[in-house]
């Protein structure tokens, strides 16, 4: 079988603990985190539990910087925080690559609302050129079904 690039979040957080936190998919916008394929250090087609092991070991010695064997919160979150940027940074390359439609490296106007209007006339459902709100609920209901929500959970406020 081969592992090409699907992505295990549930599989690394189940197995590999909250140092591979990073491996989960970034579902808007191309997943980043880990591969199947990173993990089979192998080649074999299988994930062992020796391989799982040395990658969680790998996370665990990445954020104990001080190499003492224990990783206190400081560290944790600088490790969680340099990982955030990172995505941060990957994501703001790959919108500006996805906006500049003519690939020469800027930005013109034209180019910028491509995506914004894209996304109007799939609201837009009867094409009168308005949104309204039924076509805005229907979107937003759309999209929670996409994420596998449930219409109360998108509704109810943060919990404090």
């Amino acid at each position: 079988m081969k592992l090409n690039s699907i992505l295990i979040p549930t599989l690394v957080l189940a197995t590999a603990g909250a140092f591979a936190g990073s491996a989960t998919a970034d579902q808007h916008g191309g997943g980043h985190g880990m591969r199947l394929e990173a993990l089979d250090t192998n080649a074999d087609g299988a994930i062992s539990r020796d391989e799982i092991d040395a990658a969680r070991r790998a996370r665990f010695n990445e954020a104990d910087t001080d190499g003492n064997g224990i990783v206190s919160e400081e560290e944790f979150t600088v490790v969680m925080e340099a990982r955030a940027e990172e995505r941060r940074n990957r994501r703001r390359g790959n919108a500006f690559e996805r906006a500049d439609s003519n690939g020469d490296g800027e930005l013109t106007f034209d180019e910028t609302g491509t995506r914004l209007e894209s996304m109007f006339e799939r609201v837009d459902t009867d094409g009168d050129g308005l949104i309204t709100e039924a076509e805005m609920e229907a979107a937003k209901s759309a999209m929670g079904r996409r994420r596998g929500e449930r219409p109360r959970e998108r509704r109810a406020p943060p919990a404090e």
